[in-house]
């Protein structure tokens, strides 16, 4: 949209007057619908305090990810997911690839989740708690290259999502 706008008050001395033309364009820079995607994850969980890592079929919506065991388990109306990491609680700014310290396992990348303490929360292999906050390092390792690309790509608009629109 184009307009001319009249600048009718300019002190002595400014070098605006007259006419002014302006041209501005506007787009969303951030989608507010947050992105989706599905596909399995390897997740290394505490089991009985020992770390495991999981095969799961995971689903990106509404700034979570839930999981399954199996992917016909998503669309199944009557299974729960298996559980679910909200990334609104994600103090990890940037998905990125895992350090080689944190793991050795070939495509991996690291989402530390910090939450209110619930009662029952205990420190693990994979979480801390202090009584107030329990803070959870997920450790998730794509089939390949290219699918932890995929992820990590996906996580991070909904890591800017949340960030910008503060879900």
């Amino acid at each position: 949209m184009k307009q001319k706008m009249i600048c009718l008050e300019a002190p002595f001395h400014s070098p605006f007057e007259g006419t002014i033309n302006l041209s501005m364009t506007a787009k969303e820079a951030i989608s507010s619908q947050p992105p989706s995607h599905k596909g399995f994850l390897t997740i290394f969980q505490d089991e009985s305090g020992l770390g495991a890592w999981n095969r799961r079929w995971c689903s990106v919506q509404d700034n979570k990810i839930y999981y399954w065991l199996y992917p016909e388990d998503e669309v199944n109306q009557n299974k729960q997911p298996h559980g679910e990491i909200d990334l609104r609680n994600c103090k990890t700014e940037t998905v990125s690839v895992a350090s080689r310290l944190d793991c050795a396992r070939p495509n991996t990348f690291v989402l530390v989740i910090m939450a209110a303490a619930q009662p029952g929360d205990r420190t693990s292999i994979i979480t801390e708690s202090n009584g107030k906050t329990t803070q959870t390092k997920y450790l998730l390792s794509a089939d390949s290259r290219e699918e932890r690309k995929q992820w990590m790509e996906v996580l991070n608009k909904c890591l800017q999502s949340v960030h910008s629109w503060n879900h």
